[in-house]
């Protein structure tokens, strides 16, 4: 074999993300599925001449070994704690977050009571900020709990990938003492200086601007809104807000570039380099991708020092099987997924799709440069979208219209924009009162607003991301890798790869619009997982409403249109005066300028509430009800109490009672007391209330809590698992089904 290592590593990543996705149970069985296959290969002569097999079996085996004892040893047993309040003391290891209003810390912790060994990491989340920065030690009562979702690529196997295993918040009555750091190993320097970076960063910019740079250069999310995010999502180039290749070769060639200027030599300056990566890691938290694409990295600089060729392929294994030996959960982390599969796009097909568009659009001769430029971008742009579709498609259900022209806008001043703005930090920090920081700041903060510019300007394009399935999507994924299967044993090679590759585009863009026509005149009722609130969305092909906003991220109402590829809001209903529903309320106006808001009348001097109505066509304030119709099939009915109002949705002949625990059930109209569906935030179904269906809008600890009242009804819940989708069409007629 002449790439052995290249074998081991897409195995062992494929099987870790396999085993991620399926769960520890699947797991075992596919451990002795894959062991006996290795034996049957070793025992077989042919098979065990060619090598391949019994290797590829092998390195499967191993790999789900190492994830089922990984899970037994450093995964399940703090999970015995989801519920339990213990007394435990611990460091904190990473930056504090300040995210959604609310702090959050990322505990190594020392000493628990109880059963349970030490040594794994918490999140802890504080409603106020505690004085603690990294290497703080921490300690007193918490409340742990299991991070949202269940199997798959779900937060809790992310959360893994990072070593944090549990959730954690302050017990209420008993506060958290905090000490000095006693220890500062090189890392708390590293953190030091990120922080610093991304001050700098602050200080030189507009907020906007600063944060935008902060998150392309650093990985720095917590001050990024929502609706940027959502944009870079939506015109698929969120690749450029986590550290990852683009990074880290734009920072290891200005590094080169610098010491080359200062006539340093080439080895010292090679060694200055890796030692500039490494730090540059360290800086950005060695997160898997960034992690990644710095063993590559300096692989590739270590080569000439042993008179040896860099090769891409065993670099990128190399640095898979490095990063998975650490942490065997690192195929639940997508970021890294993402980043592994978009370097092998570039490394086996970046080349071959530029030298195929230069041969079409590069004849003349006048705008060559420019044409040969455009493909370049388009096709590691390609190249990229092409590896990262089996992630993309089933995690995320949409698939981006406008990523090839968005890359083409956007990666060359984003790349650009990282080398001004770092430029710009390290003056800061290093000479702050000379002011030679201004001139990068100035470009940086310019090439910062067109991104953000051009970024929302793609986004609200039509049609420009397209929801898919779930359910075709993994059958599409799993025919296409039979189809290549089948490509390379007919082609005995590559031949017919091309071929394949055409047949399953085809397939894919077949899929996609079957799936249109499939949902066409289906009304799709969404009730969000948001925690102890209320949100629901209605989507109706590409049109939208929204009644009630009570979430507590605008980012789940945002992404949830964004996936039913909603183009027009129609109406937004918040139905209670809490700031949280406001504030969030007022994101979705500023994404998606509803056509009518309507709002309680005594709640409309808030500041939120006006935000949203002025970014609205109609805004309306009622006194105490509200009736309205769209679609031509969907009436929306409000009743208002004295801080909250509830709403009976009328659609495809079923009745929908939204129902907030704040509201008094006594002032409901008696003709809404017997709906087919309640809705509530609730943990118990009122007397005055008689539902065929009740379905809870709850936080999973609060359901955890609760005795909820389910017997005169059935019930379905929230609580971390997921939204809850209704698809109805027609009269009466329904499926019901779970959107992790």
């Amino acid at each position: 074999m002449k790439r052995p290592l290249v074998l081991v590593g897409f195995c062992v990543l494929l099987t870790l993300a396999a085993a991620a996705f399926f769960g520890a149970e699947t797991a075992r069985v596919l451990f002795w599925i894959c062991l006996g296959g290795f034996c049957v290969t070793v025992a077989v002569g042919k098979t065990r001449r060619a090598v391949a097999f019994p290797l590829a079996f092998a390195s499967c085996a191993a790999a789900f070994a190492a994830f089922c004892c990984y899970d037994c040893f450093a995964v399940e047993p703090p999970r015995t704690l989801d519920g339990k309040t213990e007394a435990f003391s611990g460091t904190v290891c990473e930056l504090p977050e300040h995210r959604d209003g609310r702090w959050h810390y990322t505990v190594r912790v020392d000493s628990l009571g109880g059963n349970v060994p030490s040594g794994f990491k918490v999140r802890l989340t504080s409603q106020n900020g505690l004085e603690a920065g990294p290497y703080s030690r921490i300690s007193g009562k918490a409340h742990f709990f299991l991070p949202p979702g269940g199997e798959g690529f779900s937060s809790r196997g992310y959360y893994a990938s990072k070593g944090i295993m549990m959730f954690a918040y302050p017990e209420e009555y008993s506060g958290l003492t905090v000490a000095q750091p006693v220890e500062k190993p090189p890392y708390y320097y590293a953190l030091r200086l990120r922080e610093k970076l991304i001050g700098a960063v602050k200080a030189l910019l507009p907020e906007k601007e600063a944060s935008l740079v902060n998150g392309v250069l650093l990985g720095e999310k917590g001050s990024l809104s929502q609706s940027l995010v959502d944009d870079f999502r939506a015109d698929g180039i969120s690749h450029l807000l986590c550290v990852s290749g683009l990074h880290m070769s734009t920072i290891s060639q200005l590094l080169i570039l610098v010491l080359l200027f200062f006539h340093v030599p080439k080895r010292p300056a090679v060694a200055l380099t890796a030692a500039g990566i490494f730090g540059f890691m360290a800086v950005t938290c060695f997160v898997p991708s960034v992690t990644r694409s710095g063993i590559m990295c300096l692989l590739f600089l270590a080569a000439p020092m042993f008179s040896r060729d860099a090769d891409p392929l065993n670099s990128l294994c190399t640095a898979g099987i490095l990063i998975c030996l650490q942490n065997p959960y690192s195929g639940a982390d997508v970021g890294f997924l993402l980043s592994f599969s978009a370097t092998l796009g570039l490394i086996l097909c970046a080349g071959p799709i530029t030298a195929s568009l230069n041969k079409i659009f590069g004849r003349i001769r006048l705008l060559g440069p420019v044409v040969r430029a455009v493909d370049a971008v388009l096709g590691t742009s390609l190249a990229a979208m092409l590896f990262t579709l089996p992630v993309v498609l089933p995690e995320f259900g949409l698939l981006s219209a406008v990523a090839p022209l968005a890359n083409v806008l956007i990666l060359v001043p984003s790349t650009l924009l990282m080398s001004f703005g770092a430029a710009a930090a390290v003056l800061e920090i290093l000479l702050p009162a000379t002011y030679l920081s201004r001139p990068f700041a100035l470009v940086a903060g310019l090439l910062a607003r067109y991104v953000r510019s051009c970024a929302a300007w793609l986004a609200h394009l039509p049609n420009a991301c397209i929801s898919v399935s779930d359910g075709w999507v993994m059958l599409w994924l799993a025919g296409t890798f039979v189809l290549f299967g089948a490509a390379l044993v007919l082609g005995s090679g590559k031949k017919l790869f091309p071929q394949a590759a055409c047949l399953s585009v085809i397939v894919l863009l077949a899929g996609i619009f079957s799936f249109q026509i499939a949902n066409h005149d289906v009304t799709c009722f969404t009730v969000l997982d948001a925690g102890d609130g209320i949100s629901i969305a209605l989507t109706r092909e590409r049109h939208a409403a929204v009644i009630g906003c009570d979430s507590y991220s605008s980012g789940k109402i945002i992404s949830c249109l964004q996936k039913e590829n909603a183009g027009k809001l129609d109406c937004l209903e918040p139905l209670t005066q809490g700031r949280e529903e406001f504030t969030c309320a007022s994101d979705v106006a500023a994404r998606f300028r509803p056509v009518f808001f309507t709002a309680q009348q005594n709640s409309m001097a808030d500041s939120f509430v006006c935000r949203a109505g002025q970014q609205s066509t109609r805004s309306i304030g009622f006194q105490s009800s509200e009736d309205m119709s769209f679609w031509n099939s969907v009436r929306v009915e409000a009743e208002a109490s004295e801080k909250s109002c509830a709403a009976r949705i009328t659609v495809g002949g079923l009745t929908f009672l939204v129902c907030p625990r704040k509201f008094d059930c006594g002032k409901l109209p008696n003709s809404w007391r017997n709906p087919d569906f309640l809705i509530t935030d609730s943990s118990e179904v009122n007397s005055l209330l008689c539902p065929a269906v009740a379905i809870f809008s709850l936080d999973r600890r609060t359901l955890g809590k609760s005795a909820t009242d389910v017997k005169r009804c059935r019930a379905f819940w929230t609580g971390g698992y997921g939204n809850l989708v209704l698809k109805l069409k027609g009269n009466r007629v329904l499926s019901v089904g779970r959107e992790t």
